[in-house]
Formats: C-alpha cells, sequence, structure tokens
C-alpha cells in the first residue's frame, strides 16, 4: 500500500444525478411556498386545470402553456407577487367561510337571489381571481361559474317548464347581464368554447351528485344567447355526454336545454341542434314533449325577430329535418304529432321565403304529393312555390312532369280550386299561369288520344275547366279594376290640371291689365287685339252678364242662407264642445282606473322583469318634467328673444289693426262692386 494520498472524484453519471436531486429538492421548496388550487376551488373541482392527469381539457386548451408557465415564473422571480397570491387566496377562503355563515339569511327563491346580485359583486369576485391567477383566463372561468353556482344554490326543473325561454337569465339585472357577458366576450371565443363544454360536463356531474345547477345554468344560457354557434359544434361530443346519462331524464333535459339555447337566438343552430341531438330522443318518453315544443319555440322566435334569418341550409339538410318533422310516429300523442305537422309547414314557408331554388323545391314536394296522406303540408308548400318570384320556373317543371304526375297534378289543381278565395286567387296575376292553363289543356288532349288510359283523366278535364274559368273571370276583374284606377287618376289629374290653366289665364289677364291697360281691360294688349279682331263687344257682354248673375246669386245667398247657416255652425260649435268634454272625461276615468290598477299590473310584471315597472314610472316622470321644462323654455324664450322690437306685443296689435281697417275697406269696396254688377242686366 502507498504512503501517498489518492484523490478520489465522483463519475459524471453521479454528478448527474446529484444535480437532479437538488433540482427536484428546488422545484418542491417552490411549489410548497405557491397557493394551491384546493385553496381556491373545491375539492371536486382542481383537477381540471391544475391536475396534469385530466387529457380532456388540459392537454387540448389552447391557453394552458402560455398562461401557466408565465404564472409559474412570475411567482418563482417576485416575492411579492407570491405573498399577493397567499393573500388573495386567504381572501377567497374568508369569502367562502362568509358565505357559509350567511347562508343563514339565504333568500328563498331564485328570484330573489339572481336579485340581490350586483354588477359590484360580480367585479369584485373578477378581480379577486385576477390578483390570484394572473393570465390565467380558464381559471377565471371555472371561479365564475362556481360562484354563481354557489350563490344559486336552488334546485330548479331541469328545462325550467311554463317559463319564458330567457328564464332564468331575464330574473337578473341588465348591469349584471351587461358585465357577465362583457367579461365572457374577452376571454376569446376558443376559450369561451371550451368553457362552455366544460360547464356541461360540471352541470351533468353536479346533477349525478344531487346538487344544485342554477348557476351553470345561467352561464350557459347567456353564452347561447349571444354566442348561439357554440351551442352547435362538436355535437358528437355533445352527444356523447347525453347518452352517458340518458336513462337520467333530469340530466339528459338539461343537457338538451342548455345545448338549445342558441336556437331561440338563430333559426340555423336551432334546426342542427334539434336534428343531431335532441331528434334521437323524439321516440323516448321521458324526452317527447320537450323535443316536440322546442321546434315550435324555435319558429316561434324567428317569427318574433324583427331581424330576418333566412334558413341558410341546403336542400338535403332542410329535407332530411322535414321529412322527420313530417313522418308519423305511433309512439307519439296525437297533440304531439300535430305539433311537429305544424312545425313542418312553419319551417317549410320560411325555408320557401329564403334565398333558394324554388323549382326544386317544387319538384320535390310535387312528387311527394298523395292521396292518402292526410296532411296537405306538401301541397301548400307548392302553392306557396307558386306564389314566388320563381313561380315561372316551377310552372314549367310541372308542365314537364304532368304526364308522370296525373295523380298528384288533379290534387294540386283541386286544392287550387278550392282555395281560389284566399291564396290562389293571386296566380292570375302572372301571365304565365295562363299560357301553363292551355298547355294542360293540350296535354289533357294527348293523354285523350294516346293508348294510355288513366282514371285521373276525366277529373283533370273538369278540375281544369274550373281553373280556367276562375282565371278567366279574375283576369277580367283585375282589368277592370287597373282601368277604373286608371280612370279615377285621369280624372282627377284633369281637374287638377284645369283649374291650374284658368288660374294661369286669370293671372296673366290681371298683369296685363293692371301694368298695359292701367286697370282699363280694353286699353291691355289682349283687350287691343280682341278689339282689331271685333270680338271685344261680345267679350264684354259675356264678362258682364256672367258677373251679373255672380252679384245676384251672392246678394241672395245674403238673404237667405243665414237662417239655415247660423243654426247650422251653432250644432257644430256645440257638438265640437260635446265631444271635446267627453273626451276628456274619458281621459281623466281612464287616468284614474290607470292609476288604481297599476299597482297589481306592476306587481305582475315585476315577476317576470324585475324593476321593470319603476323603469316605465321613472321615464313617465322623466318626460313630464322634460315636456313642462322644454315649455317654460320655449315660452321664455319667444317672450325675451323673438317678441321684441318688430315683434313686440304693440307693433304685433298695431299691424292686426292695421290689417282689420284694410280688410274692412276691401269688404266695403266688394260690396260696391256687388252692387253695381247686380244692377246690371
Amino acid at each position: 500500500m502507498s504512503g501517498q494520498w489518492e484523490t478520489v472524484t465522483k463519475s459524471r453519471k453521479q454528478k448527474n444525478l446529484d444535480k437532479k436531486v437538488v433540482e427536484h429538492t428546488e422545484r418542491k421548496r417552490i411549489a410548497a411556498q405557491l397557493p394551491k388550487l384546493e385553496e381556491l376551488l373545491p375539492v371536486h373541482r382542481p383537477q381540471l386545470f391544475g391536475s396534469s392527469n385530466n387529457n380532456n381539457y388540459k392537454s387540448h386548451s389552447p391557453a394552458k402553456s402560455s398562461s401557466s408557465g408565465s404564472s409559474s415564473s412570475k411567482n418563482n422571480k417576485s416575492p411579492t407577487k407570491k405573498s399577493t397570491v397567499k393573500n388573495a387566496a386567504t381572501s377567497a377562503t374568508g369569502t367562502a367561510k362568509k358565505s357559509t355563515s350567511a347562508s343563514v339569511n339565504k333568500p328563498k327563491t331564485l328570484e330573489q337571489s339572481l336579485r340581490n346580485i350586483t354588477p359590484d359583486d360580480f367585479a369584485a369576485q373578477l378581480e379577486q381571481v385576477k390578483l390570484s391567477c394572473p393570465d390565467s383566463e380558464l381559471r377565471w372561468l371555472s371561479h365564475i361559474a362556481l360562484y354563481f353556482n354557489s350563490a344559486l344554490s336552488y334546485d330548479c326543473d331541469p328545462i325550467f317548464s311554463g317559463r319564458s325561454v330567457q328564464y332564468p337569465s331575464i330574473l337578473a339585472t341588465s348591469a349584471l347581464k351587461y358585465s357577465i357577458v362583457e367579461f365572457l366576450g374577452s376571454v376569446g371565443e376558443t376559450n369561451l368554447e371550451y368553457f362552455y363544454h366544460f360547464l356541461l360536463d360540471s352541470m351533468a356531474t353536479e346533477l349525478n351528485n344531487n346538487q344544485s345547477v342554477a348557476g351553470y345554468k345561467l352561464l350557459l344560457q347567456l353564452i347561447g344567447q349571444n354566442w348561439p354557434s357554440i351551442c352547435s359544434r362538436n355535437l358528437a361530443k355533445t352527444a356523447l355526454l347525453r347518452n352517458s346519462y340518458q336513462n337520467r331524464s333530469n340530466i339528459c333535459l338539461s343537457i338538451l336545454w342548455a345545448v338549445g339555447q342558441g336556437g331561440y337566438q338563430s333559426l340555423n343552430e336551432g334546426v342542427r341542434v334539434w336534428q343531431n341531438l335532441l331528434l334521437p330522443s323524439l321516440e323516448l318518453r321521458q324526452y317527447s314533449k320537450f323535443v316536440v315544443e322546442y321546434m315550435e319555440k324555435v319558429l316561434k322566435e324567428a317569427a318574433g325577430r324583427k331581424k330576418e334569418d333566412p334558413l341558410q341550409l341546403n336542400q338535403q339538410e332542410f329535407f332530411a329535418t322535414y321529412h322527420a318533422l313530417n313522418a308519423t310516429y305511433n309512439n307519439l300523442a296525437k297533440e304531439l304529432q300535430q305539433s311537429l305537422k305544424r312545425s313542418a309547414r312553419g319551417l317549410l314557408q320560411k325555408y320557401i321565403d329564403g334565398p333558394v331554388k324554388h323549382a326544386n323545391i317544387f319538384l320535390t314536394l310535387f312528387r311527394e304529393i298523395s292521396a292518402t296522406s292526410k296532411q296537405n303540408n306538401e301541397i301548400e308548400g307548392c302553392v306557396s312555390c307558386l306564389l314566388s318570384s320563381g313561380s315561372d320556373d316551377c310552372l314549367r317543371v310541372w308542365r314537364m312532369n304532368y304526364k308522370k304526375q296525373q295523380m298528384p297534378s288533379l290534387l294540386l289543381l283541386k286544392a287550387i280550386d278550392d282555395n281560389w278565395e284566399n291564396d290562389t286567387k293571386a296566380l292570375p296575376a302572372s301571365p304565365s299561369f295562363h299560357s301553363f292553363l292551355q298547355e294542360l289543356n293540350d296535354l289533357n288532349e294527348e293523354l285523350q288520344t294516346s293508348k294510355r288510359t288513366d282514371n285521373y283523366l276525366d277529373s283533370l278535364n273538369e278540375v281544369l275547366v274550373s281553373v280556367q274559368e276562375k282565371s278567366s273571370a279574375q283576369q277580367k276583374k283585375n282589368k277592370q279594376n287597373a282601368a277604373a284606377q286608371k280612370k279615377k287618376c285621369g280624372c282627377c289629374k284633369w281637374t287638377l290640371g284645369s283649374i291650374l290653366v284658368i288660374a294661369l289665364i286669370a293671372g296673366a289677364l290681371y298683369y296685363d291689365t293692371e301694368t298695359n291697360g292701367k286697370g282699363v281691360f280694353e286699353k291691355s294688349a289682349t283687350g287691343k287685339v280682341l278689339k282689331n279682331a271685333g270680338v271685344l263687344p261680345h267679350v264684354e257682354k259675356v264678362w258682364y252678364t256672367g258677373m251679373g248673375a255672380g252679384a245676384r246669386a251672392y246678394k241672395w245667398a245674403e238673404v237667405n242662407v243665414p237662417p239655415y247657416a247660423e243654426p247650422a255652425i251653432k250644432a257644430i260649435v256645440d257638438l265640437w264642445k260635446l265631444a271635446r268634454n267627453a273626451a276628456c272625461n274619458i281621459f281623466q276615468n281612464g287616468k284614474a282606473y290607470f292609476t288604481a290598477k297599476w299597482p297589481v299590473v306592476a306587481k305582475f310584471i315585476d315577476q317576470y322583469v324585475p324593476n321593470l315597472s319603476g323603469k316605465f314610472e321613472a321615464f313617465a316622470a322623466g318626460v313630464s318634467d322634460f315636456t313642462v321644462s322644454s315649455y317654460d323654455k320655449t315660452a321664455a324664450l319667444l317672450k325675451e328673444k323673438v317678441l321684441v322690437g318688430r315683434f313686440s306685443p304693440e307693433n304685433i296689435n298695431q299691424a292686426l289693426n292695421q290689417t282689420r281697417n284694410v280688410a274692412l275697406e276691401f269688404y266695403n269696396q266688394f260690396h260696391k262692386k256687388v252692387d253695381a254688377y247686380a244692377k246690371l242686366k
């Protein structure tokens, strides 16, 4: 053994292992200083955003890498931010404890709870979670969802039966809804889509654990109302969720209700959701009523919207939905089947009114007309196509298929003949319809001479003759109405034109007499022309004769008309006073009745829209104050700015006196001329 010292070093592998151990220890020390997600969220939810085992959301979240990485790096570098996060977590825990202690004073109904949540409360919760989890939009959304679900912990009907389609969001104040929608829009539509499906999963899980989900439903409804397209995205995933709870009707109905909210704002989204998600549950007893009523509500909401919402579906998608609605289901009650037929009719009319090729729709419906069908949706659809802008193409398609489709042609012609007074009498307005009827007559003659015999030919001829007679009569009537209207307009134009011409001639003669003749017609340019032509004496004779007759008629009217005119004028004045007094009495009685009944009406309105009656009262008071102040300001402006100087009351009275004197003088001169002309013979 050597007496010298030897240096012993670790191998490279051992060094790397020690380095990894040190790094792991350091990471554990830093992680221990950070607030745990369980401190901010309940125990059954932190794995959504904090656990690496949840592949459904974390692995696909677009905000994962940026938000989580930046948050951890900032917390490692800044001790100040660490203390801020700890304080936020402590405050969140304190808030949860306060809410637990305040559960004794919890409102009794969902309406009262939503009314008690103010925009300031929502803003405080949002600010708190932003301080706790900066740059993490998905955690903000999760915190807000849990806040609303804990604040609205009430058991409710899965589909809110008997309520408005806007329930429960209609209970929240406008300011609160605006704040929530503004926040949801700020996180981006991609994050919002992830959050929407997270809410669906959370709602189903909570319901499975017999927990309340009113807060989740509120947010789901607001998303559906403002971003309808999100509801119909990724329907395959939603269908898997629905199938998982198919045997739990309350959970499945809640899912269907939530996904269907977008259909109340967009008819296209409603049809897609119904076709792909609701239709498979149509014949299941627990879901039939909801599935049937959903389509009726969607069509009703589409009809009530002022904004046009045409169906943007291709023909294959539309007819798949239409045939599903128009089919016969033996397992459904009669009322539900009738409701489906009404929905099919409404959807068909909505599709025909849109920008589509009416000829293709007409051909498909025309071929589906059958004598065994109890409903006439196809016939009504064909008639609507014939009355649309593409009627010429529809008539051409009908003529091409007339020989092969005699029975549908017969039923359609009968419908046109039977409903002539209601809908189809507008068909003769199109010139192509009359030529089409003549072509059908020629086709019937060809069928008559051919070897092929059909049982429908005689009936076709009979109905065709009836339609031709009604069409000819209607066309003749339309021409007469057009001629009468044109004649009436011509008479009015001729009368007005004659009056205008006479007024122009009289004005020209008066100007000529005053300017050139110095008030004497004989010395005017017109008078000289008539004198040279030798016509002036005859013109003067006609003039004086007409003026004399008019003057004598005027003097007769002065004597004989007043005895009849004065009582008539008095009666008119009395009737006016009576009508005015009656109107005032009606107004006063109506005002008293409204004042007496308004509290009851206000209470009824506030049940559906909280505080709406107060807004009406405030608006009415504002309008009244504005009217009074405007009147006072206008009166002061006229008195101080307008009725001064030349327009002062003294000058206006003086001008009125002068006008009165001029009118009296003119009246005296007029009477003198009338007396003079009346003496002429």
